[in-house]
């Protein structure tokens, strides 16, 4: 799959989560009754768009290697089927590593991600 593959309006609804992931600290991980967190709502809109793919994460991790897999370096050239796998890999990982993806949060991995797909997007849609 491509950028392409997304819509601009599914893509923008998950772009506009970036400010607030970047400015998230460890108190804002919490989940309250009447309150979703930023992180959560990413998850949640990229598993609702189809971002999120079905197929054997932890083979490909283990044929990529766990550095590259964490390596924030690694977003900043992914193509959208790379940034898919990774994305995957991570929420699927949080479910048998506590921590995992706040982890991630706190670290600035996400908000890497967000910029690299935010370069996707302004290449196929910024015309």
């Amino acid at each position: 799959m491509t950028i392409n593959d997304f819509s601009k309006e599914d893509l923008q609804k998950v772009l506009a989560l970036a400010g607030s992931i970047s400015a998230m600290k460890a108190d804002d991980l919490r989940i309250f009754a009447d309150h979703i967190p930023a992180h959560i709502r990413l998850i949640t809109s990229l598993d609702e768009i189809k971002f999120l793919e079905v197929f054997d994460y932890n083979t490909w991790a283990k044929e990529q290697g766990w550095d590259y897999v964490m390596s924030p370096e690694t977003l900043d050239n992914s193509d959208t089927e790379t940034l898919r796998k990774l994305m995957t890999t991570h929420v699927r990982t949080n479910r048998f590593v506590e921590g995992h993806w706040d982890q991630l949060l706190l670290t600035g991995y996400i908000s890497r991600f967000l910029a690299r797909l935010q370069e996707l997007y302004n290449e196929a849609y910024a015309r």
